[in-house]
């Protein structure tokens, strides 16, 4: 037969730290993926609810694009910081803008920027920019939008006699 057992004796002193393992393999990291399109020189009317074109782009294989069209499809998922310009020109002395880029046709609402100012002369140009992060899905398609109540102008001319890009978006994948 056995006795009851006896109380837990106290802990002993911690023994000599082991040896390091192996490195494990480098993480897959982000490969860099980029689109950058402006529209330059040269006036435009937007309207209301309506995309903005991109003439020129400059890009990574990671997005579909035709040049003198408003979508931009990106071909890769990932998580993307998307910046954007508008130069806009006012009419009668008044800027009153908002614009508002859209993935699968719908506004993020952190994308969503404005300007508005007023007694403007006719010369003058105000440059509305925007920008946020957004995960986006491949084979989503992507426009900037106005989501003013009224038609914009865009200005690419008038600036000491240059043609200056009159919109502009960058799209790039961080993670």
């Amino acid at each position: 037969m056995t006795g009851a057992t006896g109380p837990i004796g106290a802990q002993g002193e911690a023994g000599p730290q082991g040896n390091t393992g192996a490195t494990g393999p480098t993480g897959p990291g982000v490969e860099p993926a980029y689109f950058n399109a402006v529209y330059n020189g040269g006036g435009q009317q937007v309207a209301p609810e309506e995309a903005i074109p991109f003439l020129l782009a400059y890009q990574s294989g990671d997005f579909t694009f035709i040049p003198g069209s408003s979508v931009i499809t990106v071909d890769t998922p990932g998580i993307y910081r998307i910046d954007y310009e508008v130069m806009l020109r006012p009419s009668n002395g008044l800027i009153n803008a908002a614009y508002a880029v859209a993935i699968n046709g719908i506004e993020n609402p952190l994308s969503f920027f404005g300007s508005y100012s007023v007694n403007l002369s006719d010369t003058e140009r105000v440059l509305l920019s925007g920008f946020f992060i957004a995960s986006i899905p491949a084979g989503a398609t992507v426009s900037l939008r106005n989501k003013s109540s009224t038609a914009d102008s865009l200005a690419g001319t008038g600036v000491d006699n240059q043609a200056t890009n009159r919109s502009s978006i960058l799209i790039q994948k961080i993670g």
